[in-house]
């Protein structure tokens, strides 16, 4: 090990890393996507929580009125689809004074599987205004209703903030923060359909002459022993990266 590390070529620190931190940092294009998926799911987020608001309000007023007072009737059921992911509406239609009405309506959870072999549902609507109207028998509320995504969506929540977002901070501490030493490679693992995902295990010595193990992401497959160029923190050494990093780059100005 110590043979290979010697005879390997000792990297040159790049001219953007000369000079004292903090450095001026910018998004690379990979840190950009990043960046354009984080608003993504924030747009999503944000129209989600609209859409759940409006259909709250809708079926808020639906049961308010029926609660004061309405009628019932036999309704046929049209179809069923699921216009947004674990989640399944119903679509039915009603006689009500001689005239056909129809509704829609969020299969509750507890008649998810009876629901598909049925062909009726009982149909209860306002005398005076049939286009209020919904299933008699299903209780509804936000929360049971909407259960499902929102717990997909809190967990995918909760896995980028814990796991993509500090990343990327503490990858761009680095880069603006970090002290360049020269890193031995230890180890280099390779995952990946076409080995895609490289990942380095090296050493380094910080300007203390403390020895510090380290490991991260690398652009291509180094030989045990390959010398690289590593990003570390002086107050907290353990704080590396291989250089140069995937999300951002030192700015040219």
């Amino acid at each position: 090990m110590e043979s290979d590390s010697t005879s390997a070529e000792v990297p040159v620190i790049s001219p953007e890393l000369i000079g004292p931190p903090p450095r001026k940092v910018q998004l690379t294009g990979s840190g950009i996507a990043f960046a354009v998926v984080t608003a993504i799911i924030i747009a999503v987020a944000v129209a989600f929580t609209f859409f759940i608001a409006v259909e709250t309000a809708q079926q808020v007023e639906t049961r308010t009125a029926l609660g004061s007072g309405g009628n019932e009737t036999l309704g046929k059921l049209e179809k069923l689809h699921q216009p947004y992911p674990l989640k399944e509406y119903v679509d039915y239609s009603f006689i009500a004074d001689g005239k056909t009405y129809k509704g829609k309506a969020i299969v509750p959870l507890e008649v998810y599987h009876t629901i598909k072999s049925a062909r009726s549902l009982t149909i209860q609507y306002l005398p005076d205004n049939p286009a209020l109207n919904h299933p008699a028998d299903w209780e509804w509320s936000v929360m049971s209703e909407w259960d499902p995504i929102l717990t997909v969506s809190l967990v995918a929540g909760i896995g980028f903030i814990l796991f993509i977002l500090p990343k990327l901070l503490a990858e761009r501490r680095l880069a603006a923060e970090g002290v360049p030493t020269t890193g031995v490679v230890t180890k280099c693992s390779v995952s990946g359909r076409s080995g895609e995902f490289i990942n380095l295990k090296y050493d380094f010595r910080t300007q203390d002459g403390i020895s510090v193990q380290g490991r991260g992401d690398f652009q291509t497959r180094q030989e045990i022993g390959a010398r690289i160029l590593v990003l570390y923190l002086p107050q907290k050494p353990r704080q590396n990266i291989p250089y140069p990093l995937s999300a951002w780059r030192i700015a040219s100005s």
